[in-house]
């Protein structure tokens, strides 16, 4: 064992909860400055290997948990969430951090000052350790990041392999131990890829459910913010104690529903193990009692016109197109090539497609009429090796297939969350690297996703996490 080995110290969480530990603070067990104490140290050891994190500073964290603390100490409760620490994308502004956007070209001033979803937390109690990892501007579905670095995916401690994107260092951190929970954002899957690919869980949640203000904006039209967790049992604290509608629902009934088994393209290009284990999820689902259906949506091959279009457009807009052209070639080439495919669009195109949005979101919605969710793989992959996935690399074109099963859940404005599935596998060696199940619901239907997922953890046990000594 490494001497940096013996000086880790447990995670908070291990074994626990977000409310057991919110109940251990209450209880005068531990103080919010211990927990914050405990991340900042696993942080300063493990980040140097898995670079979770852009920016922390212990002195600011450390001040406002000594803060929490005297607040709790007066007789204010602020709620389960209150001493909790969380990690920020780095596309979200915080007082008195820097924003980078993932890139080396100034633009904090497009992402603005301080927005409602952070000053939400914040008034929640929670303490900001830092700001992790993104792909540029957000765009892309691996978390490779040429100029500012790719975290590395905790599950492989030998080979550097895609933690997902765009969200990827919050990932990275939730999985690692890192965080008790990470802000990301979803525009084509930023949360839910980098869920499904480090094994835990991320929500999409229905536009304008969480504000957007203090984030850069890619794409008004699909930008949406949302949690990652370590399960969905904290998720769906996080969600309730977010909206304000902490309620004692009762349990799910599985049972009790039908569920819509998304074909192609969802089940195009398939890796085996991703196949596999998806199969045996929707013989899981079954034997609960569930009633599932084959059905093709192939509306969802519009995202390949769509997204570009919208998303290309949108974020020249953030630029105003004389800075976007000076800046453009000092971007990642994904992100640049990705951004600039906006240029060739026209203002009709570009309205035409928004009109096409609205147009699916209420052809798709009518399938909720009869489904309850639909389901399919997050990605089609597990994570790919980076020397593999970077431009010039032999997977390089299978990599950008990441937000494939993604991105028609933001084209048709539903809400989806990603749930580890990899478990269900026969692997002796517990070699596997992580599978998602994507579970989707109708719009503003964020609340029944969320239970959806938890009655299936519930029923198949919470998601294992990396062993992170192994790379100390």
């Amino acid at each position: 064992m490494k001497s940096s080995e013996k000086n880790l110290p447990s995670d908070p969480l291990a074994g626990i909860s977000i409310r057991e530990l919110g109940k251990k603070f209450r209880n005068g067990l531990v103080s919010c400055k211990d927990i914050t104490s405990i991340y900042y140290e696993r942080i300063r050891i493990l980040n140097p290997y898995l670079h979770a994190y852009i920016y922390t500073d212990d002195n600011q964290g450390l001040t406002w948990a000594d803060g929490i603390d005297k607040l709790f100490s007066c007789g204010v409760d602020l709620g389960p969430l209150m001493g909790i620490p969380v990690a920020i994308k780095d596309i979200c502004s915080v007082n008195e951090m820097p924003t980078t956007n993932g890139s080396q070209i100034n633009s904090d001033d497009i992402t603005g000052p301080e927005g409602n979803l952070v000053r939400r937390l914040k008034s929640l109690g929670c303490v900001i350790l830092g700001k992790t990892h993104t792909v540029e501007f957000a765009l892309g579905a691996t978390g490779l990041n040429k100029h500012r670095g790719t975290p590395k995916n905790p599950w492989d401690e030998k080979i550097h392999r895609m933690p997902g994107g765009s969200s990827s260092g919050s990932a990275v951190a939730v999985a690692s131990g890192l965080a008790a929970f990470a802000i990301g954002t979803d525009t084509g899957g930023s949360v839910r890829i980098p869920a499904s690919l480090n094994g835990i869980v991320g929500l999409k949640t229905t536009k304008n459910r969480w504000p957007t203000d203090g984030i850069f904006p890619l794409s008004p039209t699909l930008d949406t913010p949302g949690p990652i967790a370590r399960n969905v049992k904290d998720t769906k604290l996080i969600f309730n104690t977010y909206n304000g509608t902490i309620i004692n629902q009762k349990p799910i009934k599985l049972d009790r529903m039908t569920f819509g088994k998304l074909k192609e393209p969802f089940t195009s290009n398939l890796d085996p193990e991703v196949k596999e284990a998806y199969e045996i999820a929707c013989d899981k689902l079954k034997n609960l009692g569930v009633t599932i259906e084959d059905i093709i949506i192939i509306e969802a091959n519009e995202k390949a016109t769509l997204f570009p279009a919208i998303v290309g457009s949108e974020i020249i807009s953030a630029f105003g197109i004389d800075r976007f052209n000076k800046n453009v070639e000092k971007m990642d080439p994904v992100t640049g090539n990705r951004a600039k495919l906006g240029l060739k669009v026209s203002s009709f195109e570009y309205i035409k497609a928004k009109n096409r949005v609205l147009e699916l979101e209420n052809i798709i919605g009518k399938y909720f009429t009869k489904y309850d969710a639909l389901i399919s793989p997050t990605t089609v992959m597990q994570a790919l090796e980076v020397d593999k996935s970077i431009i010039g690399g032999e997977l390089h074109e299978r990599s950008l297939l990441a937000s494939a099963n993604t991105q028609p859940v933001n084209i048709f404005g539903l809400c989806g969350i990603s749930f580890p599935i990899h478990n269900l596998l026969n692997n002796k060696n517990n070699k596997t690297l992580p599978i998602g199940l994507q579970i989707i619901c109708g719009k503003n239907e964020d609340e029944k996703a969320v239970e959806i997922a938890l009655a299936l953890e519930n029923y198949l046990g919470e998601p294992i996490l990396p062993d992170v000594s192994k790379f100390l």
